[in-house]
């Protein structure tokens, strides 16, 4: 009887071929990744070290440093909503806060004047309105007794 011929083969040239275009694939991708400006590892650094962004960066720099948040620390951590802030503040578009609150447009004559209901004297209007929604199903409630009591006599 005859054993069956164990074949050994060396790594045929398509494997070959297939395996360093694998490789020069990798190397392409991973150096055509855009890498993050030094402005954004410096806010990054920033965040890491302080927990807030205390300088003033170009303002490209601060959507750099979010995009380079690595993926981990994105989702546990509030660092893109610092940089954000950071970037709102050194943009300029943050809102001015009062003290008194948002300032109102100027009313019109002709409308109704307004209710403060911030005062520790005034009723609130939710409570007003569950008040008048119970009256009203009590009194249809008692509409109802009154009527079949009526009837039964």
């Amino acid at each position: 009887m005859d054993t069956p011929a164990t074949v050994t083969s060396k790594p045929s040239v398509v494997r070959l071929v297939a395996l360093l275009s694998v490789i020069v694939a990798a190397l392409v991708a991973s150096s055509s990744a855009p890498a993050a400006p030094p402005c954004a590892d410096a806010i990054l650094a920033e965040w890491l070290d302080k927990d807030r962004i205390e300088n003033v960066y170009p303002l490209e720099c601060y959507q750099a440093a979010i995009d380079a948040i690595p993926e981990d620390i994105k989702i546990y951590t509030n660092a893109a909503d610092v940089i954000a802030r950071a970037f709102q503040r050194a943009a300029g578009r943050r809102l001015d806060r009062t003290p008194q609150g948002p300032v109102e447009p100027p009313a019109d004559p002709t409308a109704a004047p307004l209710v403060d209901t911030s005062s520790s004297t005034s009723v609130p209007i939710p409570l007003l309105v569950l008040g008048g929604m119970s009256l009203a199903l009590l009194a249809a409630g008692g509409y109802g007794y009154l009527s079949r009591r009526r009837r039964d006599l």
